[in-house]
């Protein structure tokens, strides 16, 4: 990391934030300096212990008083986004948002012409592209002795009870899989969806891709199954060649003939390097957000590549026998 830091204002206090983003903020370049949230008492609550000088009850406060940050982070419910990340460009500050950073695919193309029109990043929270395994994965997948990438088979399962539609699901957070799958394969120019839903509003989608490069793919999206089963995993095909990531930290490399690779973390080791905040990508998404502001460095995930995440949901939504509305947005929860 590099000696100067990066100041930042923070705005989202909700619960995803608490318990992960701002306990990652110590692993990297950021400097809290303040907090703005809906809710006061979140805002002092966090303010108090994240070590930030000042707390505010709206982000418009916290942007007008705060005059020397460096750059902004935010975390709030998918209709926030469009008005808090506009907000914070016209005032001229770059932006880290948490993913997906709209609330639709057609808000996320409104901020991407902002964000060009200010000369100003939004970088996106697809913090599994972070992750050490799945760094492997893709150093991997790119080396020429991998061969083209010929399939990709993602699952993306989880328990229910958290989303208020499905919709909703799929937007905030089945899209870590429609990233992943664009990252690892490129753009998809046909979909294929089928769903089924249970009780309790529970639902399964299957999806068929086929990628622009001639690849095929195929994506599990659940909320069927239990909190405590086993609920991410990746697969890409090359050419004999094949890789995989298991639940985040498990990476494995087929080759052809004779030994792959296998990593895992030493969870025995108690370094920043074993820590969940770093193998699930969060820290290092951040000290990359510090490199941007701080160093320049080109933004490796932005508000134009959750555009293409979130029009991919749309794309299986309505595969799937789904209505978009003009209006289409996910909810609050």
């Amino acid at each position: 990391m590099g000696s100067k830091k990066v100041r930042v204002g923070f705005i989202g206090a909700g619960r995803h934030a608490t318990r992960i983003l701002y306990p990652s903020l110590r692993l990297t370049d950021l400097e809290l300096i303040a907090v703005a949230s809906l809710v006061e008492e979140e805002a002092e609550r966090n303010a108090a212990w994240f070590g930030a000088k000042r707390y505010y009850r709206n982000h418009q406060e916290l942007i007008e008083r705060e005059r020397e940050l460096d750059a902004i982070l935010v975390a709030v419910p998918p209709p926030a986004y469009r008005e808090v990340l506009s907000t914070v460009l016209e005032a001229g500050l770059p932006v880290w948002s948490e993913k997906p950073a709209a609330s639709s695919a057609q808000e996320a193309a409104g901020l991407e012409k902002l964000s060009e029109s200010k000369g100003l990043p939004i970088c996106v929270g697809y913090m599994k592209r972070f992750a050490p395994a799945y760094e492997l994965a893709k150093r991997a997948v790119e080396d020429p002795s991998f061969g083209t990438p010929t399939f990709f088979n993602g699952k993306f399962a989880m328990g229910g009870g958290i989303y208020p539609d499905e919709y909703t699901f799929l937007v905030d957070n089945s899209v870590h899989m429609a990233d992943l799958a664009l990252y690892f394969m490129g753009e998809a120019v046909s979909v294929q969806s089928v769903r089924t839903e249970f009780a309790g509003g529970r639902v399964a989608y299957a999806v068929l891709l086929k990628f622009a490069s001639g690849a095929i793919g195929s994506l599990h999206l659940s909320t069927m199954q239990s909190w405590r089963a086993h609920n991410e995993r990746i697969e890409v095909t090359g050419r004999g060649c094949a890789v995989v990531v298991d639940n985040v930290v498990h990476f494995q490399r087929f080759a052809p003939e004779g030994p792959g690779a296998f990593w895992e973390p030493n969870f025995t080791v108690p370094t920043d390097a074993n820590q969940t905040l770093m193998l699930t990508g969060y820290a290092y998404q951040l000290q990359h957000f510090a490199e941007v502001v701080r160093d320049k460095v080109t933004p490796r995930v932005t508000i134009r590549d959750s555009r293409k995440a979130l029009d991919l949901i749309d794309r299986i939504y309505v595969a799937a026998g789904g209505t978009l509305g003009s209006d289409q947005r996910a909810r609050a929860w």
